[in-house]
């Protein structure tokens, strides 16, 4: 079961993601676990003991404790990890990184005296809960079937107010955006001021690519689109509104769809496209063009993009001072390409 749970636990929101380009900076020292927990196994010099995914000072951290992790993550983010072979061993040399960089965020944290009460970890579980629409002896129930415990996540919870913390002690004296500096920047980059296409759509989604096929031969054949979602859209949210999904933007949409739809033309049935909700047929009702934007219309998106990118930079070079004194030493199977640089915001 994957939780509902608050944008605090589904991405530690150190900073606002303002601008497009910073869409991802919440993932700026976190990217899928937290720290390495559990028993460690004492360092055995001159190699890694059999079973370990890497040693960082005098601790180890095992495949056991890695894939408990993975079950945390998975159960609180709905993580999930690859099949094929190729996605699978980017999967444990990402996940391997981001418990090791995990690690030494969190020592850095206790280094600058910050701790994290039980009592705030414990309240920002009640409202974990909350949020889900759940009670916490239910919530600890669904944690034991899942193979995590409620000690698991108060962990995770601790390590990630931890981060917050240290993140804002270490981006403190970051000086502010000027609405000068603004201003240059939207000077220097006018061309890309403006505001997205938008798009009005109808979809109709159903589980078979013959039966999708089917409707876009009748939709295209003139056949009314609304009465087509009606008859045979599987999409409860759509199906009793002929199929509308309103005014959106391509970002909105699944990459494959959003391909599809912003490459048709006005008044046109696209698809049939396959994506995790089934196979579409969808029909381009408007289209909005994008438009330029004035100053003031983005000035305090403009400062909070510069605000992030001055912080992330401070973070970022502050991880790689840390992560290089740590030495971490990786198994082979988990090496990732880049051991001493900072996970990639959003990876």
């Amino acid at each position: 079961m994957k939780l509902r749970v608050p944008r605090f636990l589904r991405r530690p929101a150190l900073v606002p993601s303002g601008f497009r380009a910073q869409a991802a900076l919440a993932a700026v020292f976190v990217v899928i676990a937290g720290g390495s927990g559990g028993n460690l196994v004492l360092r055995e010099l001159g190699k890694l003991p059999d079973g370990a995914v890497f040693r960082a000072g005098d601790t180890v951290v095992t495949e056991n404790q890695l894939q408990h992790r993975v079950t945390l993550m998975r159960f609180l983010y709905g993580v999930q990890q690859p099949t094929d072979p190729a996605g699978l061993d980017q999967f444990k040399r990402s996940v391997a990184k981001a418990v090791a960089v995990s690690d030494i965020v969190d020592d850095a944290a206790r280094g600058a005296g910050i701790v994290v009460a039980d009592k705030a970890a414990s309240d920002q579980l009640d409202k974990l809960v909350s949020d889900n629409g759940t009670d916490r002896r239910t919530f600890i129930q669904q944690l034991g079937a899942n193979g995590v415990s409620e000690q698991d996540v108060l962990g995770e919870i601790k390590r990630q107010q931890a981060g917050a913390r240290l993140f804002q002690q270490m981006t403190a004296p970051v000086k502010a955006t000027t609405d000068a500096d603004a201003q240059k920047y939207y000077d220097e980059n006018r061309a890309q001021m403006v505001s997205p296409e938008q798009r009005e759509l109808s979809n109709i989604v159903v589980s078979a690519p013959d039966q999708a096929q089917l409707v876009a031969q009748q939709a295209r054949s003139g056949a009314d689109f609304g009465a087509l979602a009606t008859q045979y859209s599987i999409d409860g949210s759509t199906k009793g509104k002929g199929g509308a999904l309103g005014t959106v933007t391509a970002s909105q949409l699944d990459p494959g769809y959003a391909k599809a739809a912003f490459a048709a033309p006005a008044g046109s049935v696209f698809g049939p496209v396959q994506t995790q909700s089934g196979w579409n047929v969808g029909r381009v009702v408007v289209i909005h063009p994008g438009s330029p934007l004035s100053f003031d219309q983005v000035k305090d998106a403009i400062k909070t993009k510069l605000d992030n990118d001055a912080k992330l930079k401070v973070w970022d070079d502050f991880l790689v001072t840390k992560i290089k004194a740590a030495h971490v030493e990786y198994a082979p199977a988990y090496l990732p390409a880049d051991p001493d640089a900072p996970p990639a915001a959003g990876a």
